[in-house]
């Protein structure tokens, strides 16, 4: 019997082993878990892409640059779910770089990166969350962190290739195919939470929402008595505008104030914060004011989606599995559906009135008034609503000072 000689062995084993890189790399590029590659987008084979669980603002910088974007949504969850940058009020060339639990500075650094890239953008539509401005226990005031710049091109790249995240992420691609309820991402950067049925289908509506706002009651309690950061969100806005508007003659930054649901808009009463809130709505408008004067050929504007109207007091179906929504997965996300509508006001050419009224030192008090009079709407025909979130403010303060908060 011929013995293989130990070269022999080695290239036998080296030829192997590139062979074995070949088809895990094959396998990686073709599936293309990312959309980066783009040589296969077949119905299902691989058209569906799963949210990346690494990597997730590289890889979305990445294919905004991709598609030639150059009107962009910015912010937390709260736009990473709720605005379909393929909707007909962009008309094309829109991307959702909405990342889930950032804030304003990730933001910042997208644009950033995004201008040094040479893209100039033509629309910024930035969504500004209440919650990143109340300050923490132990937080200082004022502090304003760089923004967060993408890990080095050759890191990032490599490991969306070359690493078993990859494979599973590729395998996870092929086998996602036929699962209307798989967790994915669009082309351009919505995560449309197809998950969320396999949840309303086992735990009902009324569970999430009452689940999701029992973590807001403790927050709001947790934040409520260090009150607001408000040199720092004066940074982090200014920030914004400027990395938006600056030296981009004819773009237009869109801010906008959440569509919080009168639920967590009744949390807010309930705990105290409300003063705060109005306080932090009129930083927004100072600050855009501000933004215009040192950026006049931008046009720059702040959208008041809060309040009790119509879309925000949307009734929450009562326990069990039945019921259903139209706007809003749950108080602190709407839904695609109510994201149009808030794009349709923002981007007509009449500025709106009511729902995502703009708000201006002109229009401040009006805001104020509309805002009152829908709560006294939306309390008289839902008190339930209002007593079920004081009931939670009240349960969750008790048992922060149980816990000796």
């Amino acid at each position: 019997m011929a013995t293989i000689s130990h070269r022999s062995y080695l290239r036998t084993l080296a030829q192997t082993m590139l062979a074995g890189v070949g088809l895990v790399t094959a396998l990686v590029v073709l599936a293309d878990p990312y959309d980066l590659f783009g040589i296969v987008n077949a119905p299902g084979l691989n058209a569906k892409k799963p949210v990346p669980y690494y990597f997730r603002n590289e890889i979305k910088l990445a294919r905004a640059q991709r598609v030639q974007a150059n009107q962009f949504l910015v912010g937390n969850s709260r736009v990473e779910v709720g605005f379909d940058p393929a909707s007909p009020q962009f008309g094309g060339s829109a991307y959702n770089l909405g990342l889930a639990g950032t804030g304003t500075s990730v933001a910042v650094g997208q644009l950033a990166y995004l201008r040094s890239g040479g893209v100039r953008p033509a629309r910024v539509v930035a969504g500004v969350d209440f919650h990143d401005s109340l300050l923490r226990p132990g937080e200082r005031a004022g502090v304003w962190n760089a923004p967060p710049m993408p890990a080095a091109a050759w890191r990032w790249r490599f490991e969306t290739v070359f690493s078993l995240g990859a494979v599973r992420a590729a395998a996870a691609t092929l086998a996602m195919q036929g699962n209307g309820e798989a967790e994915t991402m669009t082309p351009r950067g919505l995560n449309p939470l197809h998950e969320y049925a396999g949840f309303v289908r086992n735990d009902g509506y009324y569970k999430i929402f009452r689940q999701r706002a029992e973590e807001g009651a403790a927050m709001l309690v947790q934040r409520a008595p260090y009150g607001l950061d408000r040199e720092g969100a004066r940074k982090s806005i200014r920030a914004l505008l400027d990395v938006a508007a600056g030296d981009n003659p004819g773009a237009e930054v869109h801010l906008l104030v959440y569509a919080y649901h009168a639920q967590l808009l009744a949390m807010y009463e309930a705990s105290g914060v409300w003063p705060l809130f109005e306080e932090w709505k009129s930083i927004l408008q100072q600050e855009a004011e501000a933004a215009r004067a040192r950026h006049p050929q931008a046009r720059i504007a702040v959208h008041d989606f809060s309040g009790f109207g119509e879309f925000n007091c949307e009734p929450i179906p009562p326990p069990g599995k039945g019921g259903s929504t139209r706007w809003y997965w749950e108080a602190g996300h709407q839904k695609p559906a109510l994201g149009e509508e808030m794009l349709r006001r923002m981007l007509a050419s009449t500025p709106a009135t009511g729902f995502g009224m703009e708000l201006t030192a002109q229009s401040a008090e009006l805001n104020r008034q509309r805002i009152a009079a829908e709560r006294a709407q939306c309390l008289a025909s839902q008190p339930g609503l209002f007593a079920e979130a004081q009931e939670m403010v009240a349960r969750a303060s008790r048992q922060q000072q149980q816990r000796g908060g």
